[in-house]
């Protein structure tokens, strides 16, 4: 578990949601106005798609980071040969 804020999983599920609701939308029962868009609707979902991933990897290497700085200040020192 991560100290992540309830709003990550929201944004992260919306946008492949939001993504995968533009693709079907169009190629099954397109929505009023989604016709004369055009080949922009999958435009659209790409970018939401690339939206999701971009947002996912930024958030898990800060937490990353985070966890790896953490590790090294609690790390006590230890000698360098233990006989001398």
């Amino acid at each position: 578990m991560t100290d992540a804020p309830p709003w990550i999983g929201g944004v992260t599920i919306g946008t492949l949601f939001l993504a995968a609701a533009v693709l079907i939308t169009y190629t099954l029962l397109p929505l009023p106005g989604q016709r004369s868009l055009g080949d922009v609707n999958y435009l659209v979902a790409g970018l939401l798609f690339v939206t999701h991933i971009t947002f996912n990897r930024l958030y898990r290497t800060r937490v990353a980071r985070r966890a790896a700085t953490r590790g090294q200040q609690s790390r006590p020192e230890r000698p360098d040969a233990p006989g001398e």
